[in-house]
């Protein structure tokens, strides 16, 4: 490949595709702070809260293995990938002209379906044009979904002061709206590597590579640490409005340090587990990640709360990188596919974080947190017997 094409892509995959992925991602980056907006608009309880990104986190799941496969298959992934951007903002456009409960749900759902198929497909091919930098463009990636989830709840908080919450929505489908018209010039330069070649889906041997201990135990802390997250992102700005008195942009910036202190360490986490090994990162980063959470529930300063909220986010989002790569290098190729079975078990199940989370803030809201802890803790445990390669 001469340099100019090598450049080329690298702007394409390391530039356009982060930012493509914070396109999908910003309005149900916004849902995490109009969630709580929506909840006391239409007055619904914790549950029926936690059922709303329940239902967002299974229209996730369902929608990433079939687009993992697709992006194995298809010769056109660009077309995919544009297809995503529009699937989304008609999906939000119809949920925030609604003021039925179940409509809504059921529209951002779609949206939430749309979002997650970007992503392995992105994700395979990045995977696929850098091989022995899996980590840290995996990293690069994950920078653009969270600043999306950082500086969108950060905004949504901002006008959520001055505007209802469907009007909020709205504005923060733009975004996504602007990526699907300048995507339609990008998307015909995505493509597999000339080398790559699959040819029909072997289940048989996917499924022999996946269900061996390792590779079950790696996506079982997959699963738990993506129930942790749904948990947290979904309950936290709950906690804080009810038992700590934020207001709506203070709970913008809050959750907007966490979703952003992971964006900025991802890469270079990445990009050291490359180096030196991926295991003992994770471990460190779910466990630690797990404590910082907890911490969070016995303090009362707000001014204390922010910076572990700085920290837990360095801790628990920074190493999902790295807990894929590790998947990634036992199963070996496919990579869409794979991410895309990752993803779907992973966004499936994370929807019992929410459930469970809803259920236990319907005590207290403080246990809401301790089960995304723990959720946290326990998947860093899963991963002590697992044999890493690197």
């Amino acid at each position: 490949m001469n340099p100019s094409s090598r450049k080329q892509r690298s702007w394409l995959y390391l530039v356009a595709f982060p930012v493509g992925h914070g396109a999908v991602d910003w309005g149900g980056g916004a849902l995490w702070l109009l969630g709580p907006a929506i909840a006391v608009s239409m007055g619904l309880n914790p549950f029926q809260l936690g059922i709303l990104f329940a239902a967002r986190q299974i229209g996730a799941g369902f929608s990433q293995l079939p687009a993992g496969f697709l992006g194995d298959h298809l010769k056109k992934r660009g077309t995919f990938l544009l297809a995503t951007l529009w699937w989304v903002s008609v999906a939000q456009l119809l949920a925030s002209g609604s003021t039925n409960y179940w409509i809504i749900v059921g529209f951002l759902t779609l949206a939430s379906a749309g979002a997650a198929a970007w992503h392995p497909v992105a994700m395979g091919t990045m995977t696929q044009w850098m091989p022995d930098r899996k980590a840290f463009v995996l990293g690069v990636h994950l920078i653009g979904g969270t600043i999306a989830e950082t500086f969108a709840p950060l905004l949504a908080g901002i006008l959520l002061i001055y505007l209802e919450w469907n009007q909020v929505l709205l504005i923060n489908t733009i975004p996504t709206i602007i990526l699907g018209v300048i995507f339609i010039k990008l998307a015909p330069m995505v493509m597999a590597p000339p080398q790559l070649h699959h040819g029909g889906l072997d289940i048989g041997g996917l499924l022999r590579a996946v269900v061996r201990p390792g590779v079950l135990a790696i996506l079982l802390t997959i699963t738990l640490h993506s129930m942790s997250l749904v948990a947290f992102m979904s309950m936290a700005p709950l906690y804080f409005q009810e038992v700590h008195g934020f207001s709506s942009s203070l709970n913008g910036l809050g959750l907007a340090l966490f979703l952003l202190g992971g964006a900025v360490a991802s890469p270079f986490v990445g990009h050291i587990s490359d180096q030196v090994g991926r295991k003992s990162l994770a471990i460190g980063g779910l466990i630690g990640g797990g404590v910082c959470v907890w911490v969070i529930t016995f303090v009362s300063s707000n001014a204390a709360i922010l910076p572990l909220l700085i920290v837990a986010g360095i801790l628990m989002l920074a190493v999902r990188s790295v807990i894929i790569a590790m998947v990634l290098e036992k199963v070996r190729h496919r990579e869409s596919t794979v991410l895309g079975l990752i993803s779907s078990v992973g966004e499936g199940f994370a929807a019992l974080g929410a459930v469970m989370a809803g259920i236990m803030g319907g005590m207290d809201l403080a246990f809401a947190l301790i089960s995304a802890a723990v959720f946290s803790g326990i998947a860093g445990f899963v991963l002590l017997p697992v044999n890493a390669n690197r």
